[in-house]
């Protein structure tokens, strides 16, 4: 769950850098050490891939993220195929893994039980409205590999779970002007930032006005430095917010809502490594620095590649 938000970064100027940082957890989740039929959480405590210590080790469910990390391999598998130009050299080596992660998908990704997500300084959570996002979109992810696969039958599968599930999503999740933190809680809210892999991979699965009605929620939710990452404090996800500005059709809106942003980072008065989580009503760090998570703000640039081009240096 940092290799996920940090990912821009390494689609852009290096994704053999992303390959090799998913390498490890999907040989770790093919070996007989690994017994859960969803993606593992970690490999060890960096610098040593030496087994799972964070919440309890690999013998314990209590700190994994059973939706969150196996939407996070398929999204990404499919991110790097793309990227290769269509090509499964990669995908191949692990399509059992895939398989098995996306029917875990299908299973419990549309109402997700009590479970952490990689915003686990909140707690967890049951009825993710955005993790659910996040499953919805790995099951087409892995229902677009399977279609490069010239596996048509098993695409057309996946493919119609994942667009059934975006039926029963819209109507469990909207709350008039926006969709709901959970399936359960009206009047609440948080960033949709998962959204922003439907138009990356291509993949077309929820209609347009869900992105352009959040983004005008969005507009009318910003604090003085950002925008807050749900209904239930005004901190906020540094990277999670250019994701979810990344969602806007116009300029103008992106704009908006990434320019508290650069205002925050001015005048905040946190003299620290520049910190990914951070309070929008005082500027203040809530916590972390120096995270490999800041490759997230580079997610525009996947999503307009002209400005990639424009903007890296001209080869010699």
């Amino acid at each position: 769950d940092i290799t996920y938000p940090s990912s821009p970064f390494f689609l852009l100027f290096n994704p053999a850098l992303l390959e090799a940082q998913l390498t490890p957890v999907l040989d770790y989740a093919a070996s007989p050490r690994w017994r859960f039929p969803y993606a593992p959480h970690d490999v060890g405590r960096y610098p040593l891939a030496n087994g799972q210590v964070y919440g309890g080790g690999e013998t314990s469910e209590i700190a994994q993220m059973p939706v969150e990390e196996s939407g996070n391999m398929l999204l990404l598998v499919a991110a790097l195929t793309k990227v290769h130009g269509g090509s499964l050299h990669y995908a191949n080596r692990y399509w059992a893994l895939l398989r098995q992660w996306a029917a875990y998908l299908v299973e419990k990704g549309l109402d997700p039980e009590n479970q952490l997500c990689t915003d686990d300084f909140a707690g967890r959570l049951a009825h993710n409205v955005n993790l659910s996002l996040k499953a919805i979109l790995g099951i087409a992810a892995y229902a677009q590999l399977c279609q490069q696969n010239n596996l048509a039958d098993e695409a057309a599968e996946y493919r119609l779970h994942a667009e059934t599930m975006v039926q029963a999503w819209l109507q469990m999740a909207d709350d008039g002007d926006h969709y709901r933190l959970t399936f359960t809680h009206p009047g609440s809210w948080s960033q949709k930032y998962n959204l922003v892999w439907d138009k990356l991979l291509g993949l077309n699965l929820f209609p347009a006005e869900v992105a352009q009605k959040e983004i005008a929620f969005y507009l009318r939710q910003e604090g003085r430095y950002g925008l807050p990452l749900d209904n239930r404090s005004a901190y906020t996800k540094l990277d999670w917010i250019v994701w979810s500005a990344s969602l806007a059709e116009k300029p103008e809106a992106f704009r908006a809502l990434v320019a508290p942003i650069y205002k925050w980072l001015n005048e905040t008065e946190s003299r620290v490594p520049l910190c990914d989580w951070y309070y929008t009503d005082s500027g203040r760090q809530a916590g972390f620095q120096a995270r490999a998570v800041v490759g997230g703000v580079f997610i525009p640039l996947l999503h307009y590649p002209e400005l990639w081009q424009k903007w890296l240096p001209k080869q010699p």
